[in-house]
């Protein structure tokens, strides 16, 4: 039995702020658009979005509930769902789903996100999002004078230890076991700027109500801490992009043109899977701006002068 299919000008694959943004405006252009979201965002446990022109620290589910509202309004379906399969080329691709749904559309944008490498340390779960984060730019004004704990060990660690001195200069690098990979010139930085580095397993983490409190070591010692930040690694959240060979650097991030246009004709990305920093406010902006770009694509010829 054939899958079912519907067609569109645009299938988005992400429903966060960059894929709903998107939605938004292509809805508006009064493009058939459909945005297909799997339901997991990076930022799931984070407490509130911050930074946000307009937004005063709304939790994350909020923002997107609002953003949805304003993309359905403007024409946008939704639909939660995987997107498993992306196959065929510009003005005719077919998008495979999780349930069993087969999509057409005439271009693709793909704002699939990024997921973090975050370590098995009890405890962690239950203070991530609330006193441990991953996003200095985000949460790095929040913890202006405390002690903070930074979890890491590669060898791009030194230099997020030192963006954090923007806002404290009570840092410990805590790498978990882990031989830090510094070069000399990073170790040089840390020494410098007074960031010690303790090499133990973390045994454990402890805190109340959300608020870590200490790390508790293999050794048996102790540090008390504010606030924790973790920077270990992270990727692509999903391997549609590298499956339709869209070209992107050694991390996973795509290469686009100033449309947001990938390598591959008719596919599209925004988000924190492009080069940037990883706000949200970001990735809304380039959702924007990748449906310009999809919209300025669909024109016919016959209109353009």
């Amino acid at each position: 039995m054939e899958p079912q299919q519907e067609a569109y000008d645009v299938v988005v694959i992400g429903g966060g702020p960059s894929g709903l943004a998107a939605g938004l405006w292509l809805g508006r252009y009064r493009r058939s658009v459909l945005v297909v979201d799997a339901g997991d965002p990076r930022n799931a446990e984070t407490w509130a979005v911050h930074g946000y022109p307009g937004v005063d620290e709304v939790p994350p589910y909020e923002l997107r509930r609002s953003m949805k509202e304003q993309a359905l309004a403007a024409g946008a379906e939704f639909r939660a769902a995987m997107a498993r399969t992306v196959e065929g080329a510009e003005d005719d691709f077919r998008v495979g789903l999780s349930d069993g749904h087969e999509l057409r559309a005439r271009r693709v944008l793909l704002c699939t996100g990024l997921k973090d490498i975050l370590p098995e340390i009890p405890g962690f779960d239950e203070l991530y999002g609330k006193s441990i984060w991953h996003c200095p730019d985000c949460d790095g004004p929040g913890v202006a004078g405390m002690r903070v704990g930074v979890i890491g060990w590669g060898r791009q660690i030194a230099g997020f230890c030192s963006y954090l001195l923007t806002w404290t200069d009570r840092i410990t690098l805590l790498t978990h076991g882990h031989p830090p990979e510094l070069p000399e010139k990073s170790r040089a930085v840390l020494d410098r700027f007074g960031i010690p580095v303790r090499t133990a397993v973390i045994d454990r983490l402890e805190g109340r109500d959300g608020c870590i409190e200490r790390a508790v070591f293999h050794d048996g010692e102790a540090a008390e801490f504010d606030a924790m930040f973790v920077h270990i690694a992270s990727g692509p959240g999903s391997t549609l992009a590298a499956d339709l060979g869209c070209e992107a650097d050694e991390d996973g991030i795509l290469e686009v043109d100033k449309d947001h246009l990938t390598s591959v004709p008719g596919i599209y990305a925004a988000g924190d899977i492009t080069p940037g920093s990883r706000l949200a406010i970001r990735a809304a902006s380039e959702g924007v701006r990748a449906a310009i770009g999809i919209h300025k694509s669909l024109i016919p010829e016959d209109r353009r002068v």
